[in-house]
């Protein structure tokens, strides 16, 4: 999203009439007049016109002052909320009602560029990934940090802009901005993470119950047909606790804040991707049931079902277990296989 400038208006020098009125004067810009008076109007359009109101020409003041309120009423995006005008440079940001941001600066200083831009894509974000009747107390606060991000920008270019002030204080003025700017962009990524990580949550949760009827049925069809290569009660042991492994994977890594989730991704995917963690986690505990049978076949196997059970847990809440599990049973069976006086 790149960062966008108000050139000068159009201005129509042939024969308009004199009334005397800020009316009469807009319409010697007639871009402007025409959105004033039929609409639609960019926030370019309403920047360019408090530009005029601050012309020291008094026609071109009168016709800004026209211009705005004419303007301002023909914006779309359901209507401003908040709106921040620079006074040295051309340029300010509005918060809409609808809460997108829209920001305009003339030659804004090379360092505020990329954070500007920051401000917009971090706006967007929340609005996209925070849609939603029930978020729009969240989104209107992510939405609020993006605004005083973009107002902190202006201060900031009309700071560098002003001729009475000194180097320090314009150094000061970009710190500032980029400081806040990365705090704010900090505080909307967390909140983008915390209702990535719910959504994925609840996907968990969705995803169990298909999961355990699954292992319930693994485990009918292990005591009717394969009972003689399979023991029921531990395969079905590790898979189950596979399952709440994997769950409280999630729940631990959710409250350490360790669990990062594609933000810009559809809910739907983040859903879809939760529901499929406990599948995962039983696909671990079968392979850990596995693992502890081969790597233990020599021995007789383990007589109890809990060796199985921990084994699945471990498996289901790290992957990282599962693998090492998987790369140990290989080993065993490859030094087992492997004939004597053969190095």
């Amino acid at each position: 999203m790149p960062a966008e400038s108000a050139p000068e208006p159009n201005y129509r020098s042939d024969d308009v009439s004199e009334i005397g009125d800020g009316q009469s004067y807009a319409q010697r810009f007639p871009d402007l007049f025409q959105a004033a008076v039929h609409g639609p109007v960019s926030f370019g359009q309403i920047v360019q016109a408090q530009s005029l109101a601050r012309s020291p020409d008094p026609r071109r003041a009168a016709a800004g002052n026209w211009l705005i309120p004419a303007l301002n009423a023909h914006f779309g995006h359901g209507g401003i909320e908040k709106q921040y005008f620079c006074r040295i440079v051309v340029g300010g940001c509005l918060l809409a009602k609808d809460r997108t941001v829209h920001s305009i600066v003339n030659a804004p200083p090379p360092e505020l560029v990329a954070v500007e831009v920051n401000c917009k894509i971090a706006a967007r974000k929340a609005r996209y990934g925070l849609s939603g009747k029930d978020l729009a107390d969240i989104l209107e606060e992510a939405t609020d940090h993006a605004y005083s991000g973009l107002t902190r920008i202006m201060v900031a270019a009309d700071t560098v802009a002003n001729p009475e002030a000194t180097g320090q204080q314009k150094a000061a003025s970009i710190a500032a901005a980029k400081t806040e700017v990365a705090t704010m962009t900090a505080r909307v990524d967390a909140l983008l993470q915390r209702q990535a990580r719910l959504e994925y949550f609840q996907g968990v949760l969705l995803g169990t119950v298909p999961a355990l009827g699954l292992v319930a049925l693994l485990g009918l069809a292990a005591a009717e047909w394969w009972q003689s290569a399979l023991t029921p009660s531990a395969i079905v042991a590790a898979t189950c606790m596979a399952i709440l492994g994997a769950t409280v994977s999630v729940i631990q890594r959710m409250a350490a804040g360790n669990l990062i989730i594609d933000d810009t991704a559809p809910r739907w995917q983040r859903v879809m991707l939760g529901a499929l963690r406990p599948a995962i986690g039983a696909v671990f505990g079968a392979l850990a049931y596995f693992t502890v049978v081969t790597a233990t076949q020599g021995a007789g196997g383990p007589e109890s079902t809990a060796v199985f059970a921990v084994s699945g847990f471990a498996a289901g809440f790290s992957e990282r277990f599962a693998t090492d599990m998987l790369e140990r049973a290989g080993n065993l069976l490859g030094s087992s296989t492997t004939p004597k006086g053969v190095t």
